[in-house]
């Protein structure tokens, strides 16, 4: 019945009314989410992507598919990125009950008391960054930084400094062993996700626990390994670190209040024990890896293509954080850096075109049904707005060009702030509801100060001549804007580029 039902409610290509072979052939072609796009194109805002998977293209079917109060659970799709059983958490649960409980207890972690903690850490690794994005005196423009590799290293720098108690320094120059990290992230989210949208899934869920695990394990590849093992000795060191703090006598700075001090603090508010075990610390962890690296790295790449290839904005966007602060280390977290309303655009702009996640956060409707802009699904129909396509409609009127100023009221440019309400409706680069980001306030913060600081000290331009991270005619349907920032399709985004150089402002 759910099938028949959204096979009469969606249009679609016609083997994915039949098959998901469609869908599992683009997720590995890394293009999953132009598939998506030029689906909305040809069939309209309501697609059918699976025969029991619809995907819709409205500010309405975002608020009734993610609202808080929807009758929705994560997909079964979400179990696959699981090791074991026990590996269960915030993100991948499908479990909505499991889910309420462990946010409720990592929102106990990302308080405002935790976040104006992790400012000091922010800032320490921003200012390092900046001095090593120059080279030599920093008057002339510096060799090209490919972005990609460059952000990684500042966001996991961070991450690890905020998590694990300790920076692992990759952005130094220099041999170090853990700058493939990041590169094993990619292999690993490459690796798993068209496994999420096979054919075969049910069965692979199924096999899972009963054999198959173990012959993943062999065929993983060797950086999703090392990535496997960086997690799990890092909690350990971070724990043992942790309990030795607690013992009398030892000499522990008691003002380390990075992201782990606080998850050892947390506490089951139903038992008042500790809210996590080692196993669910690993789990933990791995969720505040990818979430908070991979994702803040790109909306850092995002804005550095398209403020480089906007030279307007960028005049502008200097000249707004210049006129603000009287110097870099003025820019932090408050009032002063909120007022910079241009920036807070310029950045709404970069992630309505670089979206951190490209496709659909899928929902499967629970029992009762829903009703998705003003239509009625059954139970089992799987749901989902991906972020590319809602980016790019028709509402924003020029969806391809990099206008920062769509996202601010003004009377001289004719923007209402009816008409902010309306894109804002469209563009959720942290999702919503009971699903949402819950370190989305953190990653604001890294990414305002992030910029501003660096663009304070710092004149910024793309390298002459490099095409690395735009689209090309050979690339085909939906790739072949050099304007747009390309992106892989691998339930995160991955990315190439872009290719920026630096030096430091005429003062």
């Amino acid at each position: 019945m759910p099938l028949f039902t959204a096979f009469l409610s969606g249009w679609s290509p016609f083997f994915a009314k039949i098959s998901s072979l469609p869908s599992y052939y683009h997720a590995l072609r890394g293009d999953r989410h132009v598939w998506i796009l030029q689906c909305h194109q040809i069939y309209g805002t309501k697609i059918r992507v699976t025969p029991g998977a619809l995907v819709f293209l409205s500010a309405p079917a975002f608020r009734d598919i993610y609202g808080a109060r929807s009758n929705v659970q994560r997909s079964k799709s979400y179990e696959y990125w699981q090791r074991n059983e026990r590996d269960v958490n915030t993100l991948i649960t499908s479990d909505v009950a499991l889910h309420h409980k462990k946010r409720r207890i990592l929102n106990l972690v990302f308080t405002e008391r935790s976040i104006r903690a992790a400012a000091s850490f922010i800032q320490k690794h921003v200012d390092r960054w900046n001095e090593l994005l120059i080279d030599g005196d920093g008057q002339d423009w510096s060799k090209s930084r490919n972005l990609t590799e460059w952000s990684d290293y500042l966001i996991f720098d961070i991450l690890c400094d905020l998590c694990f108690g300790k920076s692992l320094n990759i952005k130094e120059p220099g041999e170090n062993p853990f700058k493939g990290i990041p590169k094993a992230i990619h292999s690993y989210v490459r690796f798993s996700f068209p496994f999420t949208k096979s054919p075969f899934l049910g069965l692979l869920l199924w096999l899972k626990p009963r054999g198959p695990s173990k012959l993943l394990d062999i065929i993983t590849p060797a950086d999703t390994k090392a990535y496997y093992r960086f997690i799990e000795e890092s909690v350990a060191a971070r724990r043992k670190a942790e309990e030795l703090s607690k013992k009398p006598g030892h000499n522990s700075d008691p003002s380390r209040q990075d992201m782990f001090h606080f998850l050892f603090q947390a506490k089951d508010p139903d038992t008042g024990k500790p809210a996590y075990s080692q196993q669910e610390l690993f789990a933990e962890a791995n969720l505040l890896v990818i979430a908070g690296s991979d994702t803040t790295a790109i909306n850092l790449c995002g804005f550095f293509f398209y403020i480089t290839r906007n030279p307007r904005p960028y005049q502008k966007l200097i000249e707004e954080i210049r006129s603000t602060f009287d110097s870099a280390h003025e820019i932090v977290g408050g009032p002063k850096l909120s007022s910079c309303r241009y920036l807070r655009a310029c950045l709404d702009e970069s992630m309505r075109l670089t979206p951190a996640v490209p496709s659909e956060l899928s929902r499967t409707i629970l029992a009762g049904g829903l009703t998705i802009d003003g239509e009625h699904y059954p139970a089992g129909v799987e749901v989902g707005t991906a972020a590319w396509s809602t980016g790019r409609s028709d509402e924003f009127g020029d969806p391809f060009v990099y206008r920062p100023e769509r996202w601010l009221v003004d009377q001289t440019t004719g923007v209402t702030s009816e008409e902010v309400a309306r894109i804002s409706s469209l563009v959720h680069p942290f999702s919503a509801g009971w699903g949402n980001c819950v370190g989305q306030n953190l990653a604001i913060l890294e990414l305002l100060t992030t910029i501003a600081r660096t663009l304070y000290r710092l004149d910024v331009r793309a390298e002459p001549g490099s095409a690395l991270g735009e689209g090309a005619p050979e690339l085909g349907w939906g790739r072949r804007d050099r304007k747009q920032f390309q992106l892989d399709d691998a339930y995160v985004a991955l990315r190439d580029g872009p290719m920026i150089q630096f030096k430091k402002r005429k003062i």
